[in-house]
Formats: structure tokens, sequence, C-alpha cells
């Protein structure tokens, strides 16, 4: 049973939390990913591979009851409780982010919290790092497959200022070699709408997504891909409303302006150094 306490250090709101007391769950398919979970924690490397419930809510049920396992990993590895917190608490934001997105309580980007109770990534100030291995298929310039490097990904919390941004950094230079000193790293990627060559050279250079954008040096072929900046911007897929959305900031203009013109958004990849 998941107290009062521990919901709000997960993130939920009182609603959430309301939601998830009332929901009668499928205890065959919480089990069955309660087990894929239990076995998937301490596992690094690749993202879990699992199967999925199809109603979200059982997948939040059964990431509520493995909280003990995934918090016994992080105390073993000596990581401190704010962090392990403040890592897992990332459930709470997505739950936020669907409710705010379809209107009622689930979880749409269920599989990302796979990651996080496999204790594969961590809230670094105003940054997550996630470890991976380099593989032959999906190579990192400067990198040997079989080495490690950490991925950055971008939680919605907030400015990304550069003084947030070299915070984190920082504390991720400390927190790998102290945590996972069998997983040197000295490679950070990014995988992100926000590397897209038309954003980097339309938004102004000295915008905050600007310069975080060029810290690392782009590599790969850029993957054509609107609904992420529809669903990032806009917490929309529906490219059919393009003229509902908002058209505040500057950044909201040119992403519908660019769809409207007959262009496409795109996803792309960079690197930079430890």
């Amino acid at each position: 049973m998941t107290s009062v306490d521990e919901y709000r250090l997960l993130g939920f709101s009182d609603e959430d939390r309301e939601d998830a007391e009332k929901f009668a769950a499928d205890p065959a398919v919480v089990e069955d990913f309660v087990t894929q979970l239990r076995a998937g924690v301490g596992r690094q490397g690749t993202e879990p591979q699992h199967r999925m419930p199809e109603d979200t809510r059982n997948t939040v049920a059964a990431l509520l009851a493995t909280v003990p396992e995934i918090r016994k990993y992080h105390a073993e590895r000596g990581i401190p409780d704010d962090t392990s917190w403040a890592t897992l608490a990332d459930l709470g934001k997505q739950l936020e982010v669907s409710r705010r997105t379809h209107g009622k309580y689930g979880l749409a980007t269920h599989w990302w919290l796979t990651i996080h109770w496999a204790g594969q990534i961590y809230a670094l100030g105003r940054l997550q790092w996630a470890l991976y291995q380099v593989t032959e298929d999906k190579p990192v310039p400067g990198t040997e497959p079989g080495e490690w490097v950490v991925g950055v990904h971008i939680p919605e919390t907030g400015p990304l200022s550069p003084e947030l941004v070299d915070a984190s950094f920082a504390q991720a230079r400390e927190f790998f070699p102290r945590y996972f000193p069998e997983y040197p790293v000295k490679t950070v990627t990014l995988h992100s709408w926000l590397l897209d060559p038309y954003l980097l050279d339309n938004l102004p250079p000295e915008s905050n997504m600007v310069r975080f954008g060029r810290r690392f040096t782009p590599y790969g072929t850029p993957i054509d891909n609107q609904e992420s900046a529809i669903f990032f911007t806009f917490r929309s897929r529906d490219l059919g409303r393009l003229d509902e959305f908002p058209q505040d900031t500057t950044l909201q203009r040119l992403v519908v302006s660019r769809i409207k013109q007959g262009g496409t958004w795109q996803d792309a990849s960079g690197y930079t150094q430890f």
C-alpha cells in the first residue's frame, strides 16, 4: 500500500493520487508486469523490453508496487535519497502530462518509466541522465561498440538556462564515477527535436534552447518527425489543430509556421564530452 507521503515523493498530484487509489487494477496483469519490472532492476546497457499493459492505469499500479525494489537498488548503490526520489518523481510528472494531454488519469508515456525502474536514468538538477552502451548499429562518434555513454533527457520542469544546464553537467560528472564506477563514461549524447538544424538556425541565437543545442556536435542523419515538435510544444499530436494552437511565443509560431509552409520537423542526434 502506497502512503500519502510516498505519493507526494513520487510527484503525484492530489487528483492523480485519488484516481490511483480508486482504480480497480487487474491483479493478473499487474503481477505480470511487476515480475518483469523486478527482473529488470539493475540491468544496464539497453532500454527494457517489456510486455506493457494495455490499460496504462495497470502500469501505474505495477510501478507503485515495485517502488521498494528500485529504492533498494538505489540504496545499495549509495545513491542519495533526494536523487532517488527526484528520479522516481518523474512518474507523477508524466501522469500530469498525460492528464493535460488526454484529460484523464493515465500514463501515455508508460514505456518511458521502465527506464527509471531499471535504475538506468537519474534526475540530476535540470536534466535527466541515462546510462547506455554503444552498439554497432547505433554508433556514437569517438566511441567503440561496448563503451558506455550517458544520454541527456530534458524534463518539462522550467527554463533551460545555461546556469542550470552547467550545474546539471557538473553533477553528472561527479555522479557516474562515484555511483557507477564500473561503467566509465566520457561522452554525452542527445537525441531530440531540439537539435533540428532548422530550429537552431531560426530561433534567436541567445535563446536558451539554441544555446543548449549548440553544446552538441551533430552526427548521423536527422529523422523526419512532426509529432515531437507538436507534442512537446503543444501537448497534442493532432496536426489538424494547427490553427487552434496558441501563438504566444516565438517557438510556438515557428513550429506551426514551418508545418504550414510544407516543412517537416526532425529529430537529430548530437554528442559532447564530459
